[in-house]
């Protein structure tokens, strides 16, 4: 891919959208950043006034230093592709008197987003570690990378093995723009695709997304849904990270950077396994614990086993009390550290999913006794160090939870969704971030804060839940300030120079990827250019730069909470 000046070439529009598209009977907002009192919605194919009407009062958003106005056309649901366009006044034909801006085109459709979610699946397939791909949908032809991880060795000595040791920890998925495999964001990422699945199951089908031929051929052929196959694929790297204790390492990497043009298959150095925490064990075990339930219909030798591993993580866990974060010298010279110093939240959502799981009396008792206090504490968006509510959750819709624990769980939740939507609702362009929000990672962030919508929406049904949930999808897929879509291969104007190793080494554009997105703290050199040159606001902090990497890079957590967004978005009834 190729940068241009970071901020030199941004798109034109000044009436945001969500640049996919809406779903018929869902609320659908256009924020107009410029002045303006009406607003049309054109049909592109017939040409004609689907629908008008009055923009908002004027809304100032801080956050992205204008003041805004909201074209509301809810009342649209009839299928087609749309523009809408803002002025002032209007003719006797209906039509705009004086123009200010226009949208990009749009669709409405139920199945709108049913593209965004193949896309976001099988990134995963490609995404794969130790795997020839030959994808004719992308264009990218590579032979297997990183055989090497199947001879890892241990970067120290433990009671298991001698420093240098070798160890299999070949497959899994490269993490990020770079090509390290890290079990804490693997387990979340796996922990957020079980629960999409859980809660929308006919959203995720076997064969929905054309997957390369050749990859997990026995799973798909036992007629296990796409989504399930590639966290399955996850799961099997991360059971070859747990030692017999039942802990677990922390990540394979190498001792330096590749170049990032450097493709999977010449990166030949050496590999290592690195540092062991009790968070990520604590992780390992939780996500375990969940493939336990979502696979037994479908491959019980293989639930059987992952709760097997999920218990002996949590034996290990209570043996050793104490939170640890090995570290040693060196480990962190071609790879992220992704290091926790405290476990306690990531040890209640093991146990609270081991007890969903098995409905065991000893989780409860552990939970009550080791973190009792963690029921009581406020609901907060999941990212890979700190995974309280999804532990939360899965106590609440555990058949063996305590019903005073439930239902205080339930105001928990119902309590942070009240507060969130208000939030939402005041907020210019309906996203749900805050001034300190827009920071590394701030999209994933905001599709964290949705889904939370979503779950607080099972535990009593509310539109206004649903529709704020919606919201941080039409801001990750480009209804933003910016102007950008913050997920690769999405509407007008995605993203088109990731920072990412696979795309810059091969060459090849490939779609579903959320990045980090609007990031005011300026975390590289070009952003932080950026923002000096142009005093840019909280939301406009975001340049489309390869060098970008605390804007532009990819994650596998970074887009693994849209899988529950979509998944109820692919669901919903018209």
């Amino acid at each position: 891919m190729t940068d241009s000046t970071p901020g030199s070439d941004r798109p034109p529009q000044r009436v945001h959208v969500d640049q996919v598209g809406y779903l018929p009977n869902a609320p659908k907002h256009a924020i107009a950043a410029v002045e303006a009192d009406r607003f049309v919605v054109r049909d592109t194919d017939e040409d004609g006034i689907a629908l008008s009407g009055t923009l908002s009062d004027p809304i100032d958003d801080p956050d992205a230093g204008e003041t805004v106005r909201r074209a509301d056309f809810s009342d649209l649901t009839a299928r087609g592709e749309y523009r809408v366009a803002v002025g002032r006044g209007t003719d006797a034909d209906g039509e705009l008197a004086e123009t200010a801006g226009e949208s990009v085109p749009f669709r409405v459709s139920a199945d709108v987003y049913e593209g965004t979610l193949v896309d976001a699946v099988r990134l995963y397939s490609l995404k794969r570690s130790d795997t020839a791909i030959d994808d004719p949908v992308t264009g990218l032809d590579i032979d297997a990378g990183h055989t090497q991880d199947a001879e890892a060795r241990l970067y120290f000595g433990d009671e298991f093995r001698d420093e240098g040791g070798v160890l299999d920890v070949s497959g899994g998925w490269y993490d990020a723009g770079d090509y390290g495999k890290y079990v804490p964001p693997g387990a979340v990422t796996v922990g957020q695709m079980l629960l999409a699945y859980e809660r929308y199951p006919d959203a995720f089908r076997a064969g929905q997304c054309d997957v390369p031929t050749g990859l997990s051929s026995a799973d798909r052929e036992a007629g296990l849904p796409d989504l399930l196959v590639e966290a399955k694929f996850e799961l099997e790297w991360l059971e070859r990270m747990q030692r017999p204790d039942g802990a677990v390492y922390h990540k394979v990497a190498g001792e330096a950077w590749p170049d990032l043009d450097t493709p999977p298959t010449a990166d030949t150095r050496d590999r290592f396994v690195f540092g062991l925490s009790t968070f990520g064990t604590a992780q390992y075990a939780a996500s375990m614990a969940m493939a336990a339930r979502v696979y037994a219909d479908f491959d019980a030798e293989f639930a059987e086993r992952a709760l097997s591993n999920a218990r002996d993580a949590h034996d290990y866990l209570e043996a050793n009390p104490d939170p640890s974060f090995r570290f040693d010298e060196g480990q962190g010279g071609g790879s992220g550290p992704y290091r926790k110093e405290t476990d306690a939240e990531e040890r209640f959502w093991a146990a609270s999913e081991l007890l969903k799981t098995t409905g065991e009396p000893r989780y409860a008792d552990y939970l009550e006794s080791e973190l009792g206090d963690l029921f009581d504490a406020p609901v907060r968006a999941p990212v890979w160090d700190d995974t309280l509510s999804l532990g939360q959750w899965a106590y609440l819709t555990s058949d063996a939870a305590d019903p005073a624990r439930r239902e205080g769980l339930e105001s928990t939740f119902l309590d942070y969704a009240d507060a969130l939507v208000a939030e939402i609702e005041a907020d210019g362009y309906r996203d749900a971030l805050d001034t300190e929000d827009y920071h590394w990672a701030s999209t994933k962030l905001a599709l964290s804060k949705g889904g939370l919508l979503l779950l607080a929406n099972e535990v009593s049904p509310d539109e206004r839940y649903v529709a704020g949930a919606l919201d941080q999808l039409h801001y990750a897929l480009g209804r933003t300030p910016t102007g950008y879509s913050y997920v690769t291969g999405q509407g007008t104007y995605p993203t088109q120079n990731p920072h990412d190793r696979l795309i810059e080494g091969t060459g090849t554009y490939i779609p579903g990827m959320v990045v980090s997105g609007a990031n005011r703290n300026g975390d590289d050199e070009q952003l932080a250019e950026y923002i000096e040159r142009t005093d840019a606001p909280p939301a406009k902090c975001y340049v489309d730069a390869t060098a970008s990497f605390s804007a532009n890079e990819w994650a596998i957590d970074y887009t693994a909470p849209a899988f529950l967004i979509l998944g109820h978005a692919t669901t919903m009834i018209d």
